[in-house]
Order: C-alpha cells, then structure tokens, then sequence
C-alpha cells in the first residue's frame, strides 16, 4: 500500500462527520492561561469544537469540547490532570441539557 492508496481515504473520513462524538463540559479556574493550557494538552486528539466562556474578572470558566467517542477517555484523563479543571462531565453530543 503506498501513501496515496491512504490519504484519500484518510482525507474522507475527516470530511464525513458521522462519527459519534461526546461533548465534555468543563469548569476551570481561568487564571488568564486556561485556554491555551486546554488547547496544549488536547494538540494530539481530534477535536471537532471547543468554545471557551471567560468569567468576567478571573474566577471560574466554562469550556464545552466535542471529540469523536474514540478520543474521550484520552482526553477526559488529560483534562483531569490539568490543575485548573476544577468539574468534568461528558455526555453524547448532540443530547440536551438543561443547564
């Protein structure tokens, strides 16, 4: 198999997002560094999207993180090594919660 036989494929299965995807919500302490801290520690995974909501004035901050069911546990056990995650939850994307 050479490396053309690969991309293509390869290349599809990023475009076509029917892969199921967990939506992890997590509460940090936002020091001014904590988005690019999450970030660094999830550049390996393939994440599909990440908002980040700041605190006015420092304090708490929310980030909301969708990555394909394959790549949850990795990063769940990244994020809670991560000082400044304070709560972690994951649930399947696209399922409602009331917040």
């Amino acid at each position: 198999m050479t490396r053309s036989d690969v991309l293509p494929a390869v290349d599809d299965a990023v475009r076509t997002d029917d892969t199921a995807c967990h939506t992890l919500i997590i509460t940090v302490r936002d020091g001014g560094h904590a988005l690019t801290r999450i970030s660094a520690l999830l550049n390996n995974l393939s994440v599909r999207t990440l908002s980040f909501r700041a605190a006015e004035g420092g304090g708490l901050a929310v980030c909301e993180i969708v990555v394909p069911v394959a790549d949850s546990p990795r990063a769940q056990a990244k994020l809670r090594r991560c000082v400044e995650v304070v709560e972690l939850s994951a649930h399947p994307a696209g399922e409602t919660r009331a917040i």
